[in-house]
């Protein structure tokens, strides 16, 4: 009986409120295969954005994708975009987890369809998907961020 009432007296140690995601958060994501991505997002207001750094201009530009959707509840937060042109149309869906202040956790989903006839499956569509996942961390301003790319 006592165990029961110390489950239900735990507290989590880090609870997530919607002002603990706003701010510019970086990081290198992998993959099984080892190949690495560069994850800039945004958050303000449980709206999330991703940026990208052009390394011409050494600024953190603002990606334009056609649909963008953000969901925060509690300790996750959800941001995916979708972008088509030509043949091809893709999906990037971020899965964000709130480990403590200054550090989230991220699994990002690529997934990319192609509207032409797969090589190795003839009669369907060339479809592939990879998987990426790593911890990314709050930086104080885009300015100071663009200043460590530059580095």
């Amino acid at each position: 009986m006592s165990c029961f009432f110390l489950l239900l007296s735990a507290k989590a140690q880090h609870i997530a409120t919607s002002s603990s995601y706003d701010g510019i958060w970086a990081g290198i994501l992998k993959n099984d295969n080892g190949d690495k991505l560069v994850s800039i997002i945004r958050i303000s207001n449980g709206i999330a954005s991703r940026y990208s750094y052009n390394t011409e201009t050494k600024r953190l530009e603002r990606s334009s994708f056609l649909k963008e959707s953000s969901m925060l509840l509690g300790n996750n937060l959800s941001y995916t975009w979708m972008n088509k042109g030509g043949i091809w149309s893709e999906t990037q869906t971020h899965m964000i987890a709130y480990l403590k202040p200054d550090v989230l956790y991220c699994r990002l989903i690529r997934q990319v369809n192609n509207a032409s006839e797969d090589e190795n499956t003839p009669g369907i569509n060339n479809e592939w998907s990879t998987y990426y996942q790593g911890k990314i961390d709050r930086y104080e301003s885009i300015e100071k961020l663009e200043q460590i790319l530059r580095n």
